[in-house]
């Protein structure tokens, strides 16, 4: 049994008119989130990368591309990612919306990508491309990859995994040399985004093995060009590793990890989307590890029990589902396992595969009513589950634009030498919203008038370096000796208050501080006193 063939497959294009619609939709959906502010990370790297010299670039791909701005190392070689930023900050400064879009367009071109892979794996099924299309382009977990600009790593790593994936595929039928540049381009680039596109020629390697073993021997030939090219890359990337962190390795037992697993149970309520369906968190009250460990190993054996069937049956569409929607999952998802905290984001390649298999669930049902039926629950299904989960994401982005109005208006006439007092959650519900941005969004180019770090004291959770804020800031005496302030306060629902204090208040502001002590709780409380009238 072999998947469809590319002739077979390629015996039409994607018709425009399809290919317009699935885009349209995708645009539709994100298009009114991209009137907020920045949030969270993105107030560091895009100060980092606007002052980075062109000249420092290729610096990146043997140094971590935070440039240990968090006072750690991360163990993160993401030099195109941050080439991207460098791009934005030059043409869009400190609008926020052109950020945005870079992340929109990413988007539209893997919902693009995987449409044509849609078209091609269901042999030309329009139901079926229309399905895996709009499945892709409206899922939830997508939301705080799209709207978050830092979420791009994602959107970058996975549109050049597909244009990877498709090029191979192109190049293996047709052996254009030009395909084959394009395609190990489209790897280099995305491995050196972000390091989930080195599962990308596993999987592909699996699907040749699996559904299209019997393929000419002049394919298999130009297959193994492709992987020559894969090796060399990736034999690249490694020694990059190795340059810039030495050893690098998980270096504990992921299987014994309950937290770990607690995340693999919340990627799963994502991923389908099942509940618990929350905003951000992982299950408050996870079954037991011996439970999830069974639950993994029974859904392995289903998808390998399923999968042997279909290929016995030859039921091509049904076995190529198996394939996407259970392979593809077990190898996208648990090396999640890994990753120490939880992010909708981290699914937005992995959900490829499920955006494959329902286009392919679909070209196996035969009967049109079915069909019908199907398609309509599903994407509307997935276009309602998007809904809860955009909301967060464009309330916080609301109250960062507003949090910086506000403060740059009190700052226009304040007298030199002014300090910024500010009291901002480090989240807004399940986004986070000032967390470690400090004191970058305090500077350009997110102020017009950007303030020096030593005129800035805000909540200790939301500097970039909290263990070291008290001695960085010495907020008593800085109080006792400014002469004014501007006092931002915003609440735990998204409302800021924010005015101008003289230096009297500041006194007795210090004064009541060294009663008390300083903390996240006690600075709160001093900053909304001045704050609000």
């Amino acid at each position: 049994m072999s998947a469809p063939s590319a002739a077979t497959a390629s015996s039409s294009r994607l018709p425009r008119w399809l290919t317009a619609i699935i885009v349209g939709v995708a645009a539709l959906a994100f298009l009114p989130t991209s009137a907020g502010g920045f949030l969270g990370d993105d107030f560091v790297y895009i100060a980092r990368f606007r002052n980075l010299p062109w000249s420092a670039w290729p610096a990146l791909f043997t140094h971590d591309w935070s440039g240990g701005v968090w006072g750690n190392q991360l163990h993160e070689l993401r030099p195109f990612a941050a080439l991207s930023f460098m791009g934005d900050a030059k043409l869009f400064g400190g609008w926020a919306p052109g950020y945005q879009l870079t992340n929109l367009i990413l988007h539209l071109a893997a919902t693009g990508l995987v449409a044509l892979l849609a078209w091609r794996y269901t042999a030309g099924h329009v139901s079926a491309t229309f399905t895996s299309g709009l499945v892709f382009a409206l899922h939830p977990a997508h939301a705080e990859a799209v709207i978050w600009a830092t979420g791009r790593v994602d959107l970058l790593a996975t549109t050049a995994a597909l244009l990877f994936w498709l090029g191979s595929e192109e190049f293996t039928d047709h052996g254009r040399p030009r395909a084959i540049v394009i395609t190990l381009g489209a790897f280099f680039i995305g491995i050196f985004s972000k390091e989930l596109c080195m599962f990308a020629p596993l999987l592909l390697v699996l699907r040749w093995l699996v559904l299209d073993l019997r393929a000419p021997r002049t394919v298999w030939f130009r297959r193994v060009k492709i992987l020559a090219g894969v090796l060399v890359i990736f034999t690249a990337y490694a020694t990059a590793r190795r340059l810039a962190f030495g050893h690098d390795n998980v270096g504990y037992n992921l299987w014994t990890d309950a937290p770990a697993w607690n995340r693999q149970a919340a990627h799963f309520g994502w991923l389908l989307p099942v509940l618990p369906f929350t905003g951000r968190a992982e299950w408050a009250n996870p079954p037991s590890l011996a439970t999830l460990h069974g639950i993994w190993l029974t859904l392995a054996g289903l998808t390998i029990t399923c999968l042997t069937f279909t290929l016995w049956r030859r039921a091509r569409f049904a076995a190529a589902a198996c394939f996407f929607g259970g392979i593809w999952y077990f190898i996208t998802v648990f090396p999640l396992t890994g990753v120490i905290y939880f992010s909708p984001r981290h699914l937005y390649f992995p959900s490829v595969g499920l955006a494959l298999a329902a286009g392919l669930v679909i070209a196996a049902l035969r009967a049109p009513a079915a069909r019908t039926i199907v398609v309509t629950a599903l994407v509307s299904w997935f276009a309602l589950a998007l809904l809860p989960a955009i909301r967060p994401w464009q309330a916080a982005a609301k109250a960062s634009r507003s949090a910086t109005a506000a403060l740059e208006r009190e700052l226009a006439g304040a007298p030199t030498g002014t300090l910024a007092l500010t009291a901002v959650p480090e989240t807004l519900g399940p986004v986070w919203l000032w967390a470690w941005s400090s004191p970058q969004c305090y500077g350009a180019p997110f102020l017009a008038r950007p303030l020096p770090p030593a005129l800035v004291i805000e909540r200790p959770v939301n500097y970039t370096r909290p263990d070291s804020w008290l001695a960085d800031r010495n907020p008593i005496e800085t109080l006792r000796a400014a002469p004014a302030a501007a006092a931002l306060f915003v609440s735990a629902d998204g409302q800021v208050f924010c005015r101008l204090v003289n230096s009297a208040q500041l006194k007795a502001a210090a004064t009541a501080l060294a009663t008390t002590g300083v903390n996240n709780d006690t600075w709160t409380v001093c900053v909304k006193s001045l704050a609000q009238p």
